[in-house]
């Protein structure tokens, strides 16, 4: 087999995602150019923030010298800690050992993170180039610089990293709409962060106040500060909070909803009048390709942030598409044109159920969030499914864990936990599921020993 040579992917965006990728590629031996329409220097001070939450699912992807980053740089969650209206605090484990955790990271703090390893690796990272049009045949990419000149980029494959905003399928939408199909949507919430002081806060574990339409959640970082987001519905026509129109209405509601760390937010007030609520996007789009051109992360797939998993779901994107490369890079003919194509058709197959999937599960989740974490019934519900999959770990695996740390397929999982929930609805009827957890699983494992469970795989 002759001695591979050598090829040039040209990736647009600089983010997270997009540097994660050049530095898969590069240690395949790929030549990497990623363009950035922002400056190097850029921040993201635009009030509209939330850390990213890393599970296994999104840390696998990564070499492990950037998990060792990562981890010494990000907080480490085990569980939800609930402040309820009444005062009280409750804590609910997000998996069954302390190995099923969220890693917290600032956004900021995982960008620089990963640009530091992209370019450590060899990448070329250029500042100040906007996307302005694309040719996903050649492919190439048309730049745009500060000073308004335009030059093209080629290489064997064109990676779209751009974001739910993306430049490349925005043009490869309108110049081939019966190739790439695109729908776009917001939801009637909106957020924006609030400072809050840290206080003597548990550092463990993912903050909450849930409050029936809408919630508080703040993330502790290693720096002794919290990031603290509140996610509401939007007034209708304008861009602020629904019934939040002043700062004197905000601190109101803020005092009353959440008295027990209203005294942490001396500036509420001017938080969430000064600047609008950030809006909540969701892009679902299929394929995941046209030609040698390929879209990854929220470019292929913008979701809610409710299930923490948009960012674990755009590194497995990524680790996907640099497994088909190299895959098909030591073919013992390259032919650039029909493999690249090969590997992009390849990648969009993998990739786009399980992206429409996550969709529909993170919108799903904000009931969860907002409410039902309250509820004595989903509660119990809960700790029945924990205790099903403690007992019978082979049969029932809950959703939360299958999504978050599995590497099963975003749709697989959908399936499965959809197709064992309802085993467990017919086995709970007639049931108290708090007083009779042993004789719904005894039901629950006949139905199982009768075939009524679809046959499935162990997930967790």
């Amino acid at each position: 087999m002759p001695e591979f040579e050598p090829r040039s992917v040209v990736i647009i965006g600089a983010g997270p995602v997009g540097c994660a990728l050049a530095t898969l590629l590069r240690r395949q031996g790929l030549e990497v150019d990623v363009f950035e329409r922002g400056a190097a220097s850029a921040g993201t001070g635009s009030g509209h923030s939330f850390n990213l939450t890393l599970t296994s699912r999104g840390l696998d992807c990564l070499p492990k010298s950037v998990r060792r980053r990562l981890y010494l740089q990000g907080s480490v969650l085990v569980k939800r800690i609930i402040h309820h209206r009444d005062g009280a605090i409750s804590t609910q484990p997000y998996g069954a050992t302390n190995a099923h955790h969220l890693l917290s990271i600032p956004r900021g703090v995982l960008q620089d993170i990963l640009r530091d390893q992209a370019l450590r690796a060899g990448a070329r990272i250029h500042y100040g180039q906007a996307c302005v049009d694309v040719d996903p045949g050649r492919p190439a990419a048309l730049l745009r610089s500060a000073d308004g000149t335009t030059t093209w980029a080629a290489g064997e494959l064109l990676v779209a990293c751009d974001g739910a905003n993306s430049a490349v399928r925005g043009a490869i939408a309108t110049d081939h709409p019966a190739e790439l199909w695109v729908d776009r949507d917001t939801i009637p919430h909106g957020y924006a962060e609030i400072t809050m002081d840290y206080g003597d806060a548990d550092p463990t574990g993912m903050h909450l106040w849930p409050r029936d339409d809408h919630f508080l959640q703040a993330q502790p970082n290693r720096d002794q500060t919290f990031t603290t987001s509140l996610f509401k519905p939007l007034a209708g026509g304008t861009r602020h909070f629904s019934e939040l129109t002043s700062p004197e209405q905000v601190r109101e509601h803020c005092a009353t909803e959440f008295p027990d760390v209203f005294v942490r937010m001396a500036g509420v007030g001017k938080d969430l009048t000064n600047r609008g609520p950030g809006l909540l996007r969701i892009v679902n789009c299929g394929p995941y390709h046209h030609r040698r051109t390929v879209l990854v992360g929220d470019a292929a797939h913008a979701v809610v942030p409710f299930f923490g998993q948009g960012i674990n779901c755009s590194f497995e994107d990524v680790a996907t598409l640099a497994r088909l490369l190299e895959k098909f890079q030591f073919a013992a003919r390259w032919e650039s044109g029909p493999i690249a194509e090969a590997v992009a058709e390849e990648y969009s197959d993998a990739r786009v159920a399980a992206g429409h999937a996550l969709a529909e599960l993170s919108l799903r989740n904000f009931e969860e969030l907002s409410n039902h974490v309250n509820s004595p019934a989903f509660l119990a519900r809960r700790a029945l499914e924990a205790r099903l999959h403690e007992q019978h770990p082979d049969l029932f695996t809950p959703l939360y864990q299958l999504v978050a740390f599995t590497n099963v397929p975003y749709d697989v999982a959908q399936r499965l936990h959809r197709e064992a929930s309802e085993v467990l609805d017919a086995a709970c009827l007639g049931r108290d599921p708090r007083r009779d957890q042993d004789a719904i699983i005894d039901e629950f494992v006949r139905r199982y020993d009768r075939g009524l469970v679809p046959a499935r795989r162990r997930a967790g």
